[in-house]
């Protein structure tokens, strides 16, 4: 049976629009954020964690299976997106790297934050942080003082603008060390996924 391109037949939306498949660990957060953004050149599609299985190593199996079973086109982009809080201990770590590493084998690009991506969230509405070490519940506590509240479930419910979008780019960018190995200090690369589509005015948030 022919493989169907996973493109989800929504107005506007060009037959031959590039899909940015994304990987990640999440349940909520990291779909609702890229939901926001719309396009009819570009579709996103967030391969969220449902059912618990939020291991590096499910969170790359489970972007294979998807590959497996769609076609894709020239242009498709895919991402494993995680957070390295729990996963960079002693433990965790090598299984992290490994993933890493089987996934820019196989060409999917990597965008790792450090502690998690609650971190880019928060550059939206202020200045990377200036403490070092901060914990994921410590940047959410940073966001609620931004924004007044912030629940993890429903990023939907922040702000976010275009402008704001830019902002959080601008500040990740000022503060990100590419390297093919696991971030030690505090950065994150999700401003990778959407840098040049902002800048070129492909996606963007309706106001």
């Amino acid at each position: 049976m022919r493989k169907k391109r996973p493109l989800k037949r929504v107005d506007g939306v060009h037959r031959d629009a590039i899909l940015v498949v994304i990987a990640s660990e999440d349940r909520y957060a990291v779909k609702q954020y890229f939901d926001l953004f719309k396009s009819t050149s570009i579709q996103f599609r967030v391969l969220e964690t449902e059912d618990g299985s939020s291991s590096p190593e499910h969170v790359m199996a489970r972007l294979d299976e998807f590959m497996k079973d769609h076609d894709f086109g020239e242009g498709d982009q895919f991402w494993f997106v995680s957070d390295t809080d729990h996963w960079i201990d002693s433990n965790h770590i090598q299984n992290l790297v490994e993933v890493a590493r089987q996934c820019r084998q196989k060409g999917i690009q990597v965008a790792l934050s450090n502690p998690c991506f609650e971190l880019w969230l928060l550059l939206h509405f202020a200045d990377f942080p200036t403490e070092d070490g901060l914990s994921c519940s410590q940047i959410g506590e940073q966001i609620r003082s931004v924004v007044g509240s912030y629940n993890k479930t429903k990023v939907f419910r922040l702000p976010i603008t275009n402008d704001s979008v830019k902002d959080a780019i601008e500040r990740s960018i000022a503060h990100f060390a590419e390297s093919d190995t696991i971030p030690e200090k505090t950065q994150t690369a999700v401003h990778l996924i959407i840098r040049d589509l902002v800048d070129q005015g492909i996606i963007k948030i309706p106001s």
